[in-house]
């Protein structure tokens, strides 16, 4: 099993120039947060920025967007129309799609809610979108039985599902997915075109070819509430830090180690943002 380490980690990165300007370091665009899961949409929007992005906008239901203000202060909010008080709705469709065009990534998909209108939202982004979509949580919901949408997709996508998400995808228990977990991811990165980011306790990154790495850090404590988003927005974060095609292994290897970091200080006490404020660190590390 090729595992990503730090020595791997290290070759993924690319130097970045002293005269570059934030436009050049990433443009990222989130679409998440619902009532009750402005959480989600938080963590990922600063992983984003924690992981070297140099612009993060944050799209969100209109009616929660002061929540988001008060929340965030480098990321920018962008409060579009709602299906209903704190769900983003299908209205929304062409204002989200007009956006993404100035972005490099578009993250989808933590704590959006499972409202029917934000369903078909997300799935008509998804066939429609031109930037690189990163697809998690709640973005993962709506392509239960509809993953054929990802062939349309303009660049290849990358998904962040747990077990059970990955096992509802592919109309599987998690029983039988852990049987076979490598074949499985594998075969519906193959199938869908997609890179397949498979999280557990040693999470898997399938890739469209054939090939797949797991991850050589990480540990229990980062078994917490949060931890998925802060993935998601790490691997969006790090889109320009990459080099060429890899962005999801480097996002996967950061992840994990500011989680090992975290459990250093925190031992099975730590937090999603105790990761989020170890990114910086590893970062260094990979210098």
């Amino acid at each position: 099993m090729n595992l990503i380490v730090e020595d791997m980690a290290k070759k993924l990165v690319l130097e970045r120039p002293r005269d570059y300007h934030k436009g050049q370091c990433g443009r990222i665009f989130v679409i998440a947060g619902s009532t009750g899961l402005t959480g989600a949409a938080t963590l990922s929007a600063q992983a984003a920025m924690r992981a070297g992005a140099g612009i993060v906008t944050l799209a969100c239901p209109q009616s929660l967007n002061n929540i988001f203000e008060i929340k965030l202060t480098e990321v920018m909010t962008v409060p579009v129309a709602e299906a209903e008080p704190g769900k983003i709705g299908r209205v929304a469709l062409g204002d989200l799609l007009a956006r993404e065009k100035d972005f490099d990534v578009t993250l989808l998909g933590p704590g959006l809610g499972r409202h029917e209108e934000t369903m078909m939202l997300v799935r008509d982004f998804i066939s429609q979108a031109e930037s690189q979509l990163v697809i998690d949580a709640d973005g993962l919901f709506a392509l239960r039985q509809q993953c054929d949408l990802l062939r349309s997709c303009k660049k290849v996508p990358v998904l962040t599902p747990h077990l059970g998400e990955m096992a509802a995808l592919m109309g599987i228990s998690v029983e039988e997915l852990r049987e076979d977990i490598i074949g499985i991811s594998c075969g519906a990165a193959k199938d869908y075109n997609a890179v397949f980011v498979v999280k557990s306790e040693r999470t898997i990154v399938a890739l469209p070819n054939g090939e797949y790495l797991a991850t050589g850090v990480g540990n229990s404590g980062m078994a917490t509430a949060g931890s998925g988003d802060v993935l998601a927005g790490t691997i969006a974060g790090v889109y320009k830090l990459a080099r060429e095609g890899v962005f999801p292994q480097l996002g996967v290897y950061i992840h994990g180690r500011a989680g090992d970091i975290a459990f250093e200080k925190q031992g099975l006490g730590l937090i999603a943002s105790d990761i989020v404020n170890n990114i910086g660190v590893v970062l260094k590390e990979l210098e």
